[in-house]
């Protein structure tokens, strides 16, 4: 969009490198860089703390940044005249400017223009009394997929810098007017198919909860900047777990709605766009309650986004098809396809003993095999072979990163229009058990684990079985974080056997002392198009496994 291509493509990668590193470090103001000798020790494991201690952020910037405010009541802070929005906007663009010279999460950097924009949101206030929208001063980050006029929107492709987009997305021009303040975009993988934020332009993002492990992908940039508490809300795309596995990693909220209730229309796309691989992607937030989740989402639905996105779907939210209070019968899946590292297992008992002291009603859920679901899903997401991403790092003469190739789809050929039809079929076939299962177990709801794991060692993290099974099958899920690995708690399983080799090699990336601290989470999915249930569902289940009421 926008921009000379011939400008970029004249350059070596590493002098594009080199140049867009330039870039990003000038739009961080000299007085919010950190000094070396200032930075945490090497092999500082937990990097959040630092945020305090570093100085830059004075008391009540702290406050304003630090975990008493999710979304909703930083809002409701600013509309009853507690912050002013530059005091908000400014707080966390210092914050965010600490997380990134720790993390490396951010892309785009848009302090100047969003700091601007909070003494706009204020002068309204000012003259009106009134706020300009429901997230006015509420500062928010996107992922690197989303485009802002005069930014790049580069998916991680070294082909695409230096190309300013012309116009904003659809997505984000709801929230700004709805008062949200864009502070900075995020990073992600190359290919967006990997669940690591790893680039050749912007590098790897860090984890701030545990610095060793991933921060997961692809919206991993998006993750570690919600961990750090560098924006109040952050939006990122999900096909394979894309929120949901950041969120995992990073021990915050994530929903990957079903698809046709939030609008994708005008991203960045990181393939073909005429492409149908018949397992669509979504948008869908990250942030720090299943509350924020829903605001996110009324204020979507609210903007009648079906009136300009022909694959949004009306009514669905609109119509008064949610239950009034109730306790939704839970499905558990407890393993299917590997078995879960011990504190995902540990996790998952103490949650189902928690529901049921409090008077919900469990049920076992079979599901089909995630393993056979997650082939049919690999060779969907590469009927061409690649040959999006393989022509873009052809065309800048950029290598491919160790975590795109560990994945483990770049070599798989690419598919015949009949193959293609088959492996669908596949998908249909799975799509029809998914929703037998359902309806055998009559549950309302279904709790299973994120991943195999915790967040592993960065570019571990080859196996989406847990998240890509629900984009398969279109059903909502939503992340909630429940505890953290302890060593004490969660030896390593000495009587394990594993079932096949993937089990036994899964089981094998387990280390109790590397993994310390890291989040555990666990992921509560709805039936199909069951969204606003959904939401109002996991708000309660939250408050019984987090103790939120």
């Amino acid at each position: 969009m926008g921009g000379n291509i011939e400008t970029a493509t004249k350059r070596t990668w590493q002098e594009l490198q080199e140049a867009k590193e330039t870039e990003r470090d000038s739009r961080i103001p000299a007085e919010w860089k950190l000094k070396k000798e200032d930075l945490p020790p090497e092999g500082t494991v937990d990097l959040r703390p630092f945020a305090g201690s570093c100085g830059m952020l004075s008391g009540a910037e702290l406050a304003i940044t630090g975990d008493q405010y999710d979304a909703t009541s930083l809002a409701a802070a600013i509309a009853e005249g507690k912050f002013t929005a530059v005091e908000v906007v400014t707080a966390f663009c210092k914050r965010a400017a600490i997380g990134h010279q720790l993390c490396n999460m951010l892309t785009e950097i848009m302090f100047a223009d969003a700091i601007e924009r909070a003494k706009e949101l204020d002068k309204i206030f000012k003259s009106t009394g009134n706020v300009v929208g429901p997230l006015h001063g509420v500062p928010m980050t996107f992922k690197e997929c989303f485009h802002f006029k005069g930014y790049d929107s580069t998916n991680g492709y070294m082909s695409r810098v230096f190309q300013p987009a012309d116009r904003t997305s659809p997505l984000p021009e709801i929230m700004q007017a709805a008062g949200a303040v864009v502070i900075s975009k995020t990073n992600v993988p190359q290919t967006m198919l990997v669940a690591e934020s790893h680039n050749n332009i912007f590098g790897r993002t860090r984890n701030p909860v545990n610095s060793r492990l991933t921060c997961g992908g692809s919206s991993g940039g998006e993750g570690a900047s919600q961990a750090f508490r560098c924006s109040a809300l952050g939006v990122g795309t999900d096909v394979g777990g894309s929120v949901r596995i950041p969120a995992a990693c990073n021990g915050i909220y994530a929903y990957k709605p079903s698809f046709g209730v939030i609008p994708m229309i005008g991203y960045s796309y990181s393939g073909w766009t005429g492409s149908n691989t018949g397992i669509p992607a979504v948008t869908g937030p990250l942030g720090h309650s299943v509350r924020d989740l829903s605001l996110f989402t009324r204020i979507v639905r609210d903007a009648k986004p079906w009136l300009f996105d022909p694959a949004v779907i009306p009514n669905i939210f609109e119509l008064n098809t949610a239950a009034p209070a109730r306790k939704p019968v839970v499905g558990v899946i407890h393993a299917s396809g590997l078995t879960p590292h011990p504190p995902v297992r540990r996790a998952l008992r103490e949650s189902v003993s928690k529901l049921a002291a409090a008077g919900f009603e469990i049920r076992d859920f079979k599901p089909p095999d995630f393993i056979g679901i997650r082939e049919i899903s690999e060779q969907l997401f590469t009927l061409d072979g690649l040959s999006y991403p393989k022509q873009e790092f052809a065309r800048s003469g950029e290598p491919v990163v160790p975590s795109v190739m560990k994945i483990g789809f770049w070599d798989i050929p690419p598919k015949t229009q009949e193959e293609a039809w088959q492996w669908n079929t596949k998908k249909l076939q799975v799509q029809k058990l998914m929703l037998d299962e359902w309806q055998r177990v009559g549950c309302d709801v279904v709790l299973a684990p994120a991943g195999p794991h915790t967040a592993v060692l960065p570019g571990d993290w080859t196996s989406d079985i847990y998240t890509v099974a629900w984009n398969v099958t279109d059903y909502p899920a939503i992340v909630v974080p429940f505890t953290h690995v302890d060593p004490a708690l969660d030896p390593v399983d000495s009587e394990f056997k594993p079932n096949h080799e993937a089990d036994r090699k899964n089981q094998a990336m387990y280390d109790p002392e590397l993994f310390k601290g890291a989040p555990v989470a666990l992921q509560i999915v709805g039936p199909r198009l069951g969204d606003k249930q959904l939401l109002r569902d996991a708000e309660l289940l939250d408050s019984v496994l987090n103790g939120t009421i």
